[in-house]
């Protein structure tokens, strides 16, 4: 009689739980595992079990003396990946066959038994949609796809010997992958009744392993799928095994089937993904020769070819009848000049290097003077995006004041009315602008191009109601949903009390997306509102969101400033990493538009470089300082900056040169200035401050220096920044490995540090307080560091070539806020109607930047461009 084993217990790989059983596999488990019944053979869960009868096994029984010989095969064997690994996975199954027997003689129908109960242990923990079927050599673990007809799309096959083959799309994967699933179970498990649990958890770990990966998409960009059949490299892949990822996608021959969740393809598929856009945009550049025969071209190429020749006769036409006209207008109108004076306006004509905006525009004026009424003019979309941009800046009276001076001809008032209510424009969502870009985004051709962070912020707004002749209606009052209006009448129930009539704005809420690697930059919503809560922005954030989503214009980040409302609004959220240094810190969340990914919360890095000067500038002993920042029993202190700029301020030449009267000594105007923080917080400062070696500065050099780095990390503009600064940190990032994410993280170090050091101090919480950063400033950092390297992260393992680290800024809606201002003439604030029409007409003009002297924002150097692009006009009733 096999003697009984001694009592044992363990911990489940899955759940968690502790177990304990009675030695062997027996009857039922104490601690919640299913119990298996006494099943007579015949009505065995697995058809592929048939045994016939053999003794019964002991606590020492092992499968290799266990008939299962009738067991049929419940398909086809898969080859291992290359010779090697089929050599050694019969060299196991081998040993394990050729193993000594220690099996007394047992009747078959126990052994049938066991085999079942350690299938029904196996069924117990499987996740869902894995299933486990048996075969005459051990278990094959699969995972079924969804829908009536499922497929094997993932098998984890097991031998009794502890052998372990898996293959995906019945392939196997490849040696580095399958060693990387067996990681820590380097040797073979044997089945037997004493080690029956240790099997099992071994093979429910590799299955979660395997559960853990996806699918790789492959190269599934459609705009490319006409390449796909001539790349010999890789195969199209159909999806016959119906996974989620992708529909149809052109896979690489090396490539590895799966992939960690975060990442969408492997490395072999993104280089073909690569080889295949690069190879797309170079068929896209090919240009047929003009005399090229049309017998040798194919029908699109032939039809390219009369387009462009269409094009060059019309064109031709045009100047022909252009050059008449000035011939005529010459013959008539023309004056004699001596032959000085002619050569004279020849060669300036000749020398002159005109760009073809001011080509355009030179031409547009010799044509209006050609015409005997005016209302003949047709004027070109750049002049009318030129005249909406003067009529911006110089108001109405200027704009009007230039055209009569007769100087130049712009176009008239009534003609850039109709342009710029061609779209009707409602307060919220602009459902007709997104439309616009959805339409833009499909030039693209890369996924990481449809990434776009969302910008908000809020613009004071003059609290007037204005009468809108179109609809009859008043605007100006703040614009509730209907969950806002039905609270709004629950307290008015509670209190007892009615509203005489609804409230005025106090200011709008802007929305505007920024594209991560493409020129997109538009507003895209606006909310009159006066007090703002967490909850209605929270509202109002995801509507937009979702707004957006469902045009495939794919939100990243949101990016905002670091008041109370914006961190109030972070925190609402349910974190989808949680950082081991700041359990509570919320920086990223499941974005619910795309269950997929996640959406980043990212705190402006001017608005925070700007705080933290703030906070500097406020340490001291005096009356009016109301910190005394403390770093290694070390005062950090806004007279150093004051004694440093005063020791040099009567030199000529001076290291320190980026200190002014204006940085150094702030008022409420000049503590709201972006760049004077950046000046003083700059490497130039610290290092001609490390250089006087002052007693009792080194926090404060390192302190400014910290700061110096953290912003310069955060401030790339363009590619070529960094070379033209000679300041690496200003590059692109190009590499998920980038130093500078170290440097980050860093800084947060630092930081942490310095609040360690503090909370050790016996002292005080306001005097705790006093010691550090404002914690609304370090928690906006922390957000920021951590956010910004995930984000940039994702684009990069999605594609993306580069990023420039100022798209995570919110610079290009400070920008578009002083254009409203300057809209307005000498109003500084806008009233609701106002801000509207105005964004119709910057909209429009959007393409032609003109610089302008930088302050809170980055100066905009490009210059205008002329643009064949037509605008939309609004129909006149005739």
């Amino acid at each position: 009689m096999p003697r009984k084993g001694r009592r044992s217990s363990f911990t489940h790989v899955k759940s968690g739980r502790f177990h304990r059983d009675s030695g062997g596999a027996g009857r039922g488990y104490v601690a919640g595992r299913p119990t298996t019944p006494d099943v007579p053979v015949g009505e065995l869960r697995s058809p592929s079990l048939s045994p016939s009868p053999s003794p019964v096994p002991s606590d020492d029984t092992s499968f290799s003396d266990i008939s299962i010989g009738s067991m049929p095969s419940p398909g086809p064997s898969v080859a291992c990946s290359d010779s090697n690994d089929t050599n050694d996975f019969m060299d196991a199954l081998q040993d394990f066959s050729d193993s000594d027997s220690i099996l007394e003689e047992n009747t078959a129908s126990s052994k049938a038994k066991f085999l079942e109960q350690s299938l029904e242990l196996i069924r117990a923990v499987l996740p869902k949609h894995w299933i486990v079927i048996a075969d005459q050599e051990g278990f094959n673990v699969v995972k079924l796809s969804f829908g009536r007809d499922p497929a094997i799309q993932r098998n984890v096959f097991v031998t009794f010997g502890g052998a372990v083959r898996i293959t995906v799309h019945r392939k196997p994967i490849s040696r580095d992958l399958q060693d990387f699933f067996l990681d820590g179970w380097k040797e073979n498990i044997v089945l037997t009744s004493q080690s029956q649990k240790l099997f099992v958890d071994r093979l429910l770990a590799i299955v979660l392993k395997v559960r853990s990966s996806e699918i790789c998409a492959g190269a599934d960009n459609e705009n490319l799928s006409d390449m796909w059949a001539a790349d010999a490299s890789g195969c199209v892949d159909t999806n016959p095994y119906a996974e989620s990822r992708y529909v149809k996608t052109f896979r690489s021959n090396k490539c590895s089937l799966l992939v960690p969740v975060a990442k969408w393809r492997c490395p072999e598929c993104m280089k073909a993904n690569d080889r295949l856009r690069e190879r797309f945009k170079s068929h896209q550049k090919e240009e047929v020769h003009p005399n090229t025969r049309n017998d040798f071209l194919d029908p699109q190429q032939a039809a390219k070819k009369l387009k462009k020749q269409h094009e060059e006769i019309k064109k031709s036409k045009l100047k022909i009848d252009y050059l008449k006209k000035v011939r005529l207008q010459l013959e008539q109108e023309g004056v004699n000049i001596d032959s000085d004076v002619s050569d004279s306006l020849l060669e300036t004509l000749r020398d002159a290097e005109l760009t073809p905006m001011q080509s355009l525009f030179l031409q547009q004026q010799l044509h209006y003077s050609t015409l005997s009424d005016a209302r003949a003019m047709r004027w070109h979309p750049s002049m009318i995006r030129f005249a909406l941009m003067l009529r911006c800046a110089a108001g109405a009276s200027g704009y009007e004041a230039i055209r009569q001076s007769g100087v130049i001809k712009l176009p008239g008032e009534r003609t850039l009315f109709d342009y710029t209510n061609a779209v009707p424009r409602e307060i919220g969502v602009f459902h007709k602008k997104l439309d616009t870009i959805h339409e833009k985004n499909k030039e693209y051709t890369e996924d990481h191009q449809n990434f776009h962070n969302l910008l908000m912020d809020e613009i004071y707004i003059s609290q007037k109601l204005v009468y809108r002749k179109a609809d009859g209606s008043l605007v100006g009052y703040c614009e509730l949903t209907e969950v806002e209006k039905e609270m709004d009448l629950l307290e008015e129930k509670i209190q007892g009390t009615s509203k005489s009539q609804p409230e005025t704005a106090k200011c709008i809420l802007a929305y505007m997306i920024k594209g991560v690697s493409n020129s997109v930059k538009e507003l895209v919503a606006a909310y009159p509102v006066k007090a703002l809560k967490k909850e209605d922005l929270y509202e109002r954030t995801w509507e937009v969101i979702s707004a957006c989503e469902t045009r495939n214009v794919k939100i990243l980040a949101v990016v905002a400033d670091g008041n109370a409302v914006n961190r109030s609004f972070f925190q609402m959220h349910t974190p989808a990493t949680v950082s081991k240094l700041h359990p509570d810190l919320v920086f990223d969340t499941i974005n619910m538009c795309a269950p997929d990914r996640k959406l980043y919360f990212i705190s402006d890095p001017p608005h925070l470089i700007k705080t933290i000067r703030n906070c500097f500038a406020k340490s001291g002993q005096g009356k009016k300082c109301t910190r005394l920042l403390t770093k290694n029993k070390q005062y950090i202190v806004w007279k150093t900056i004051e004694r440093l700029y005063l020791s040099e301020v009567q030199n000529t030449l001076r290291r320190a040169y980026k200190l002014t009267s204006q940085n150094v000594y702030l008022n409420s105007y000049t503590c709201m200035r972006v760049n004077y923080a950046v000046q003083v917080l700059s490497n130039t400062v610290g290092q001609d401050l490390k250089d006087k070696k002052w007693p009792g500065t080194e926090e404060t050099v390192n302190f400014i220096l910290n700061c110096d780095k953290f912003f310069d990390n955060l401030n790339g503009a363009h590619s070529e920044m960094g070379k033209r600064t000679a300041n690496s940190r200003l590059s692109p990032y190009t590499s998920t490995e980038d130093w500078r994410f170290e440097e980050l993280l860093t800084f947060e170090k630092y930081l942490m540090d310095w609040e360690k050091e503090v909370g050790n101090l016996k002292l005080n919480q306001a005097a705790k307080a006093k010691c550090l950063l404002s914690h609304q400033t370090l928690e906006g950092i922390y957000i920021t560091i951590n956010a910004f390297i995930g984000a940039v992260k994702f684009m990069l393992d999605i594609g993306a070539k580069f990023i420039n680290a100022r798209v995570f800024c919110q610079d290009p809606l400070e920008q578009y806020f002083s254009k409203q201002r300057a809209a307005g003439g000498g109003k500084s604030n806008p009233t609701v109607v106002s801000f509207l029409n105005a964004d119709k007409k910057i909209s429009i003009h959007r393409d032609l930047n003109v610089k302008r002297k930088g302050v809170n924002t980055s100066e905009a150097s490009k210059m205008m461009e002329a643009s064949d692009e037509p605008l939309p006009k609004r129909k006149r009733k005739r």
